[in-house]
């Protein structure tokens, strides 16, 4: 049958008619519509553009981002904007709209906390090759750097970002470590907060007993205190009665030494009795005491296991440990925290990084030095912290280190924190040579190099080694007084005849080499 014209052109109108309705009804991709920028005068000069800066502004479920173009004349044009949602989904269309501009393009964002690092991680698979040009940096670096007045929103700070991106000589990327980097990390920094958790919990427990009237003090770093509040607290009995059984059945077991010393101090508080209430609040801390003890317990094994089955870091968990002032747990901080070391140039950048070098404020003649600065690591700055300020309360003049404190905090009689920042600070030193492998560790080499050097130049001045015949007649003198005398003197006399003796054998050395420079 042979179709009439004029129905051929109606079917054809139709037709199209349908597939217009349908293009209508049907929704863009959205991967077309976030490719081609809306200004159409954008598109003109797209092809013109010799590099793009894209700023990421992240945050927990959002990702805002603004692209920036580059001309040959140096005019800075927007291209495009757009927020994309933070989730698996999101970030791989983000990754499509990037890949035609990546060739050209310098992306920056912002350190936010943990929301960056997916991203971060994703887009360094995606684009390989543009690693260097792929920069997280530090929130107070970059406010520092650049700062637009008006609204604050998010489509303004990615506006910031991708201006900021095309002056790469101010742009400084913080470190972002692998995936088991940040698990070891969180490792050490979680059982930090449980020991926190758990001086919160004997705090409330030592609470909950003065408000009860009970004022002996339970020694909970003790398993014997444990155990004694334990027994106290399941019975509602005076606590004189539960420490006489708790003693006796020690007793039995050839125990109870430490236990039997507290009794003078448990008489004043023998009669006093815990309520039914007061029983199950201290019950209730106490669990909680015992569980946040043994999750610490946990997560320092698990940090510690990493670090042993990793060749490098097994070597240095060892070095460090040999520091004097140091301990396990101070060492396995400071390699988590670290990471990757070979990013910092210098000692004084990693002590920076560390956390123990003051800010400097200078202006004209006007110089000062103030707290230490925000862009560091709290949690290595605390570590080193609390070891100096462990070989402050016992300096041993032996070591170097040692040494250093005491000249910091006795003789030059500086205040006990600036002490323990400038012991801090000779730490960092320490802790970046060894772990660069630059020099091994001797913790006696400059006392040694000292002693060596004075007596070099002993010999050089006086052509011997040898006391002067003066000087041993003194210390013999010293020595029968002593010995003499030995039923007269008890320890604090002696220590102030020794001291006093040592300045005297000293003055007669420093006359001896007077004399003999004369001749």
């Amino acid at each position: 049958m042979r179709t009439h014209p004029a129905m051929y052109a109606n079917s054809i109108t139709v037709n199209s008619v349908n597939k217009m309705i349908s293009a209508k009804q049907k929704k863009p991709s959205i991967e077309r519509i976030r490719r081609t920028p809306r200004n159409p005068e954008v598109v003109k000069v797209l092809k013109e553009v010799t590099a793009f800066g894209i700023g990421l502004d992240v945050h927990k479920d959002s990702i805002a981002l603004c692209m920036s173009g580059r001309l040959p004349s140096g005019e800075t044009l927007v291209i495009r904007e757009h927020t994309f949602r933070n989730h698996h989904q999101g970030v791989e269309e983000l990754c499509r709209f990037l890949r035609p501009y990546q060739a050209k393009a310098t992306i920056l964002m912002e350190c936010t906390g943990v929301y960056h690092v997916a991203l971060y991680q994703t887009l360094q698979q995606r684009f390989p090759s543009r690693r260097e040009f792929l920069i997280a940096m530090n929130p107070l670096l970059v406010h520092n750097r650049i700062a637009d007045l008006g609204t604050k929103s998010d489509r303004a700070d990615a506006r910031t970002l991708s201006n900021l991106a095309f002056y790469e000589r101010i742009l400084r990327p913080s470190y972002v470590g692998s995936p088991e980097f940040f698990t070891v990390r969180d490792y050490m920094r979680s059982y930090h907060r449980t020991r926190t958790q758990t001086t919160t919990c004997k705090n409330r427990i030592h609470r909950h007993l003065h408000l009860a009237n009970q004022k002996f003090s339970f020694n909970l770093n003790t398993e014997w205190g444990l155990q004694l509040l334990d027994r106290y607290i399941a019975q509602s009995r005076p606590l004189g009665e539960v420490y006489e059984e708790f003693l006796a059945e020690l007793k039995t077991n050839g125990q109870g030494r430490v236990l039997e010393r507290q009794a003078t101090e448990i008489v004043p508080h023998a009669e006093v009795r815990l309520t039914e209430p007061q029983c199950f609040l201290l019950q209730v801390e106490v669990i909680r005491l015992l569980e946040s003890q043994a999750a610490a317990a946990i997560l320092l094994k698990e940090a510690e296991t990493y670090v042993l089955n990793h060749p490098t870091l097994r070597t240095h968990y060892e070095q460090l440990c040999f520091i004097p002032g140091f301990n396990a747990v101070t060492v396995l901080t400071i390699l988590t925290e670290v990471g990757n070391y070979s990013r910092f140039r210098t000692a004084d950048a990693f002590s920076k990084f560390c956390g123990v070098v003051p800010t400097v404020e200078q202006s004209g003649t006007f110089r000062s030095k103030g707290h230490v600065n925000r862009f560091t690591n709290k949690h290595l700055r605390s570590a080193l912290s609390q070891a100096a300020a462990i070989i402050l309360s016992r300096p041993d003049r032996n070591t170097d280190i040692g040494a250093y404190a005491y000249k910091q905090l006795l003789l030059r009689k500086l205040p006990f924190k600036k002490a323990m920042m400038k012991v801090a600070f000779k730490y960092s030193r320490i802790v970046f040579g060894m772990l660069t492998g630059i020099r091994q560790y001797d913790p006696y080499h400059e006392t040694m190099e000292k002693k060596r050097a004075r007596l070099q130049k002993h010999l050089t001045n006086q052509g011997t080694l040898l006391e002067s015949h003066r000087t041993r007649a003194l210390r013999r003198n010293i020595s029968k007084l002593l010995v003499t005398n030995s039923d007269l003197l008890n320890s604090t006399s002696k220590y102030h005849l020794v001291h006093g003796f040592k300045r005297l054998i000293r003055k007669s050395k420093y006359q001896d080499k007077h004399t003999s420079t004369r001749k």
